[in-house]
Order: C-alpha cells, then sequence, then structure tokens
C-alpha cells in the first residue's frame, strides 16, 4: 500500500503540472454566421436591375477563427490567430485559406509584434470613421461613396484601398496615457522589378468615450500598376443617449486624387440599435472634377441575446461624372440575423 500512496502522489504530483501547463496557454474557436433576405441593384445608372438574393455577412463578415495565448513568463506572451471568410448562403469557403488572419507574434510591455496576413495600420483609423455609420457593415454609405467602381463601372475615384496585407510585419505600441501608436509592412516578394508594397502607420487617442486617430498609408502596385496615397483623420465620440463617428479621407494616384467624408450616429434604446449615415466623396484629375458621389444609409438592429441579433438595413447612392450626369447607381436592402459562437 506503501507503492499505491506513492502512485497517488505521483498521478496528483502530474495532474497539478498539467493543471499549471494547461493555465499558461489558451486556444478558442470562435465565428460569427450573418445571413440575409434581401435585394440588390447596383451598376450602370438605368440599366441595372434588382436582384433577389440570399446574402452573407452584410452585418459584418462570416467567418470560422482559431486564437490562443501562450503565457512565456516575464510579461511576455506569444499569440496566433487564423480566421477565415465564411459564406453561409452556400457554405463556401471564401479567399485563399485564411484570408482574415493568419498571425503569429509576440506581445508585452514593448507593445506586440504580429507576422503574416493581417489588417493594416491604416485601416484601424478608418474603421473608427464608420464605426457610427451602419456599423461598419456592408450598408455603410461608404461602400457607394468611396468605391471606385460600381457594378462593375468605373465611376473615376480612386479611394479603395487594400485593408489587409500578406507577408507583413506590423507592431503595436503599449498604451502611453491614452496614446498609441502602429506600423505595418508588407513586404515586397515578387521577382520582377516592379516595386510591390504597402506601408501603413496610425496615431490613436482614446480616453473615456472618446477616440480620435490619424493613419496614412502608402500602396506600390497593389491594386493598381503605380503608387497610391491614402491619409484619413476619423473620430468618435459615446454620448450615451447616441454614438457618432466621423472622418475625412483623402486618395492620391499621381494627378488623381479623391477627397471625401463620412457621417454616421447610432442611438441605442434597450436592446434596439437605429442607425443613420452619410458619405460623400469627390475626385479631380489635375484640378478637373472627375467624379462626385455620395451614400445615405439607415437600419436598426435587436439584440435577442448578447450572441444573437436580427437586423434590417437599407443604402441608396449613386456617381456622378465631372459633368453631373449621373453614370452608376446602387441600392441594397435586406433583413437577416446575425450569431456569434
Amino acid at each position: 500500500n506503501h507503492s499505491m500512496k506513492k502512485s497517488l502522489i505521483a498521478l496528483a504530483a502530474l495532474a497539478t503540472i498539467s493543471g499549471a501547463a494547461m493555465a499558461q496557454s489558451s486556444v478558442s474557436v470562435y465565428g460569427r454566421l450573418d445571413a440575409s433576405l434581401g435585394s440588390e441593384k447596383a451598376g450602370a445608372s438605368g440599366a441595372a436591375q434588382s436582384q433577389s438574393q440570399l446574402s452573407s455577412g452584410l452585418l459584418s463578415t462570416s467567418r470560422l477563427g482559431f486564437r490562443g495565448t501562450e503565457d512565456l513568463g516575464g510579461g511576455l506572451k506569444a499569440i496566433f490567430q487564423l480566421e477565415t471568410t465564411l459564406g453561409v448562403d452556400t457554405g463556401a469557403a471564401f479567399g485563399a485559406g485564411f484570408d482574415r488572419q493568419s498571425i503569429v507574434g509576440l506581445t508585452g510591455g514593448f507593445g506586440a509584434v504580429k507576422l503574416g496576413r493581417t489588417e493594416t495600420a491604416f485601416d484601424d483609423i478608418r474603421d473608427i470613421s464608420v464605426g457610427s455609420a451602419l456599423w461598419d457593415s456592408e450598408f455603410s454609405p461608404t461602400k457607394i461613396a468611396y468605391v471606385n467602381s460600381v457594378g462593375g463601372v468605373a465611376v473615376g475615384h480612386v479611394a479603395d484601398y487594400s485593408s489587409r496585407s500578406s507577408n507583413q510585419i506590423r507592431y503595436e505600441s503599449p498604451n502611453f496615457g491614452g496614446f498609441t501608436g502602429g506600423i505595418s509592412y508588407g513586404l515586397d516578394e515578387q521577382a520582377s522589378p516592379v516595386k510591390r508594397d504597402v506601408t501603413a502607420f496610425n496615431l490613436r487617442y482614446r480616453s473615456g468615450p472618446l477616440d480620435v486617430g490619424l493613419g496614412y498609408q502608402e500602396q506600390n502596385h497593389e491594386v493598381s500598376a503605380t503608387k497610391r496615397e491614402y491619409t484619413t483623420l476619423a473620430g468618435a465620440y459615446d454620448f450615451g443617449a447616441v454614438r457618432v463617428s466621423a472622418g475625412y479621407n483623402m486618395a492620391e494616384q499621381g494627378t488623381l486624387e479623391s477627397n471625401g467624408f463620412v457621417v454616421g450616429a447610432n442611438m441605442p434604446m434597450g436592446p434596439w440599435d437605429f442607425s443613420v449615415g452619410y458619405a460623400y466623396n469627390k475626385s479631380e484629375n489635375a484640378g478637373v472634377d472627375t467624379a462626385k458621389s455620395k451614400g445615405l444609409a439607415f437600419g436598426v438592429t435587436y439584440s435577442l441575446s448578447k450572441r444573437t441579433r436580427v437586423y434590417a438595413a437599407y443604402l441608396n447612392g449613386d456617381a456622378e461624372n465631372g459633368a453631373g450626369t449621373e453614370v452608376a447607381e446602387r441600392r441594397l436592402y435586406a433583413a437577416g440575423i446575425r450569431h456569434d459562437f
């Protein structure tokens, strides 16, 4: 029986060690399923046709992800995240594998370093500007005002940007009295002499209900065969009865320049959350007007629980050429349900 006691003690010690090891690291599976029924019309003005559709990810992108941390001691942690886009309407996984997130890195008193595919530092600030303009969703008025083409019809803007970059190194600073900064660089890995990379940085201040930031991004041969530069200034404030957000955005490609703004408000009422947003964008080439776009949207969500909500929203907008003639339009409305797990 002495040997049995020794065995029990050994098992207890092993369980304690295993429990301590488990406590030092964690891995979680998470996801979001968003499906809606509605109609969309997008394309050339007067020619675009309405299409009834069951859509995935209109309120926010449907996804499946894995993330984890390991405590390395002394405040240092290893982190990872893998996240792919899902199509709830078809069951398909979009993109090439984990198209939304694929990073590994370290966090500590120095901040955080992430390697792989993830959002650029610039995208963090653009997100602030539409946080209360239809929840930064597919219904956001920027989805018509800031886009370079509508239903395949080019409208003369250069406002579109790459929100994520592959082959990226990203650094996020610790918080200094509400101030944070970040920089990201997506490496040029093309064999040809054409330089193709994405550089971005941000400066942000958050204190209580206030969130403001400045972002800059330079893209070389990323979505066009030339260099594009983006600058954005954004802010948001939570008054309690209403949350507001706004942003100014400037994009340049040679002599072509796009300047736009977006404003939005959210009004929570118990489980309800009402939102309205407006965006406008104007482009000119060497001082000559080339395009004007505007979008108006409104919608509502109702929380059935902390993880499940239903919603309905409407987006409408159009684009004009330099002469003021409407060349493209987009109308989208839908009602749906989103569930997080």
